[in-house]
Formats: structure tokens, sequence, C-alpha cells
């Protein structure tokens, strides 16, 4: 008896995890970004300059995130 009974506990274990994930998926298929027309024009340019350097290799790298911080806070 006391195996069907951890077997029961187990399964709505299961039921309830399962519950959690779908909500959570249905959060995460909430998310969406901003269509690009929303965005500062400006903003946008920025971001396809940098995607064109990186494309090239002609960005900066760094050895470690702290020397990555360090450039920033300079």
């Amino acid at each position: 008896m006391e195996n069907s009974y951890k077997g029961h506990d187990i399964e709505m274990m299961f039921t309830k995890i399962i519950g959690k994930l779908e909500r959570i998926e249905e959060k995460l298929d909430e998310t969406s970004y901003p269509p690009e027309e929303t965005l500062k024009p400006d903003f946008v340019e920025r971001i396809k300059t940098a995607e064109k350097e990186i494309l090239k290799g002609s960005c900066v790298a760094f050895d470690s995130m702290d020397d990555f911080l360090k450039s920033v806070e300079k």
C-alpha cells in the first residue's frame, strides 16, 4: 500500500511541475520585442553599424570580463 501512495505523490508532484511549466511558457510567449519602427532611428543605426563591425571582425576583444569592465569605467 505504501508504494502506491508514494507513486501518487510523485504523480501529483509532476502534475504541479507541468502546470507551472505551462504557465511559464505562456508568459514567455507573451514576451516580444517592439517593432523596429518604434525605436529611435539613431539607436537602430548604431545597432546596425555595430553588427557590421562585428561581422568585419573590427571589434575590440577583451581577455576577461574584468578587462571589459575596466574599459567601460574609463
